[in-house]
């Protein structure tokens, strides 16, 4: 009979906090809005994943979300900006943004 234990706990928050971090920031390539100059860091996890780290409030920084905002839309319901996706999308054509296992 197979006996199942808990691992212990782990007790390395230095560890625990460099993982973390590693995480969330491995990876992340600044890619820049053509049409309005916000900056925002991305990752993809695959070809239909994308990781996007917003560097300021997008109701602020981008013009689009600004303006569906005032229309009364929740900033964080919105996607992402059309002209935004399309920064994205030349950047991993380019090779800026690199696609795991492409």
């Amino acid at each position: 009979m197979t006996v199942w234990a808990k691992a212990p706990p782990h007790t390395d928050p230095i560890g625990t906090l460099a993982d973390e971090h590693s995480y969330l920031t491995d990876g992340l390539v600044p890619v820049t809005c053509a049409m309005c100059a916000t900056e925002v860091l991305v990752r993809k996890a695959s070809r239909v994943q994308t990781s996007i780290q917003w560097q300021s409030s997008p109701a602020r920084s981008c013009p689009e979300f600004a303006d569906r905002v005032a229309a009364g839309e929740l900033s964080a319901r919105i996607d992402t900006c059309p002209r935004l996706r399309e920064a994205i999308e030349r950047a991993v054509a380019t090779g800026e943004v690199a696609v795991p296992d492409e």
